[in-house]
């Protein structure tokens, strides 16, 4: 992999800018190539983050299983969903599988690898994540160790949410496109702007939170305006108004390409008036600073701040963006990476004035030599923990209801099904022909449901009349759960499977 060099840029070295007597002389054009601890210092740095999860390797998240199911569906029925195929509620109702091409790779995947495909996922998105952070921060201060400082403390806050989701497109590609867009604000370049519209169209099909691809350029793009108008400094480069007005309107045009057209911001409004939804979902909560990682945000975050004042940068960019990271990023927990990945840029930017040239590129023998060190080093990682099917299926088994699932399947138990909203993405892939009672697509379901399952499961007043709860002829409940109990005391229902983690109750 090769990167631009920039023109202009600290040294990592900190060699001394070149002294009085060979001023006027030809310049070497050789500038001091890679260190070898350097280029083991980016072996180390990209794969690391990949291996301290192939350490713990393992598959938690709630999710994944309804896109598994989607992906599936869609090479069954060789269409797009239009309405939802897998809930008793949703039954009929539009539904818009926004994320239906991250639904089919992963749907890929585990054809190809089975359950080792959605960590083989992990593996990629950790790499490719630390790499264009690593890139925005060393183009920023190319000071090689303090780049990639700055860059493990920015990974390991965002780290947190990283899985087999399909926001770690939303992930790379934000960091990407803010690298595209500080070099154009930087140079006055504007051909990297014709990359971001060709990756709002892919971004558009991925994942709902292509909108914060148009925010980003959208605050680029308000920047250059003040710029413009307000700028004293002619001679210094600046990004043109009319460029970064065309790549915002065609970014915009191209996330219209998609099966839904613009029917796809549905879903975008939808999300933004869940409030109850934002209080329930653990991931979608504010941060409660139980982890280490939301003091870091918080600490990356506050650092920023001061050096943007410590700069006495006037410019409105860095203050806009901080400001709209940390409100989304304090407000839920999923948008960490966000408040992380512009702090470490405010920090990076800016770190010294003194500029000089420097070769920031790796040769294509330099670039070859990393990637096979990093595809060793995870080879290693993955044959040493043993990275296995079998091992992933009983871990599966012991976190989601899969001995309940194998007994309805078994005894051919119809329904209607009634279950938790955790299980419900679960069941959604591992009983099709059972439609659900609630899951978690919160587009489909909606705010007062999600709240309303939310109490019943609670054992709240008014669970035992709740209608699907009473027309049900199977529920599953966590064996522990309050739930579980209020229902082992209810006349109306027996338990005909138990197991330390799931019990199956039908009518009597």
């Amino acid at each position: 992999m090769r990167v631009d060099a920039e023109p202009e840029a600290l040294s990592p070295q900190n060699d001394p800018p070149p002294s009085s007597s060979t001023r006027g002389k030809v310049a070497d054009s050789s500038v001091p190539s890679t260190s070898i601890l350097q280029l083991l210092g980016r072996i180390l740095l990209y794969s690391v983050p990949a291996i301290l999860f192939i350490r713990k390797f393992g598959i938690r998240d709630l999710d994944i299983w309804w896109h598994l199911a989607t992906g599936r569906w869609i090479l069954q029925n060789h269409a797009i969903p239009l309405t939802d195929p897998f809930s008793v509620y949703g039954m009929g109702r539009p539904w818009y599988a926004y994320s239906w091409i991250f639904d089919l790779v992963m749907q890929g995947l585990y054809l190809s690898f089975g359950l080792s495909g959605i960590v083989l996922f992990v593996i990629v998105a950790r790499v490719a994540i630390m790499m264009a952070l690593f890139h925005l921060v060393y183009s920023l201060l190319p000071r090689f160790w303090v780049a990639a400082g700055i860059t493990s403390l920015g990974f390991y806050t965002m780290s947190l949410v990283i899985g087999p989701r399909p926001g770690m497109l939303t992930i790379f590609f934000g960091i990407v496109e803010l690298n595209i867009l500080l070099h154009v604000r930087r140079t006055g370049k504007t051909q990297g702007l014709w990359l971001i519209p060709p990756m709002l169209a892919l971004w558009a099909n991925w994942h709902i939170q292509f909108v914060y691809g148009l925010l980003i350029l959208g605050i680029f793009a308000a920047d250059a305006l003040l710029d413009s108008i307000l700028r004293s400094d002619f001679d210094a480069p600046k990004p043109r108004l009319r460029e970064m007005s065309a790549a915002l309107l065609l970014s915009a045009l191209a996330t219209l390409l998609n099966p839904y057209g613009p029917n796809v911001y549905k879903t975008v409004f939808e999300y933004m008036h869940q409030p109850k939804v934002f209080s329930l979902v653990v991931e979608l909560r504010a941060m409660d600073f139980r982890k280490p990682e939301h003091f870091l945000a918080l600490i990356l975050a506050l650092a920023a701040a001061m050096a943007i004042g410590w700069r006495r940068d006037t410019r409105l960019l860095w203050p806009a963006l901080l400001v709209i990271a940390s409100v989304l990023a304090f407000r839920s927990v999923k948008e960490i990476w966000f408040v992380s990945a512009v702090s470490v840029a405010v920090l990076a930017d800016g770190w010294s004035s003194s500029r000089i040239p420097v070769r920031q590129s790796l040769t294509l023998r330099e670039s070859f030599l990393v990637t096979v060190g990093v595809l060793a080093a995870l080879g290693v990682a993955y044959r040493h923990y043993d990275v296995a099917n079998s091992w992933l299926e009983m871990q599966v088994a012991g976190n989601f209801p899969e001995s309940a699932a194998r007994y309805i399947e078994k005894n051919h138990i119809a329904g209607p099904l009634y279950n938790d909203f955790n299980d419900g993405g679960y069941l959604i892939w591992r009983l099709p022909s059972l439609p659900v009672a609630i899951d978690g697509r919160t587009n489909v379901h909606g705010d007062e449901r999600v709240a309303h399952s939310s109490a019943v499961w609670s054992g709240k007043p008014g669970w035992d009349t709740d209608p699907e709860l009473v027309h049900a002829n199977v529920i599953l409940a966590a064996h522990d759960s309050t739930f579980a109990a209020l229902l082992r005391l209810d006349p109306r229902f027996k338990v005909v499977f138990e197991d330390i983690q799931t019990d199956v109750f039908q009518p009597r």
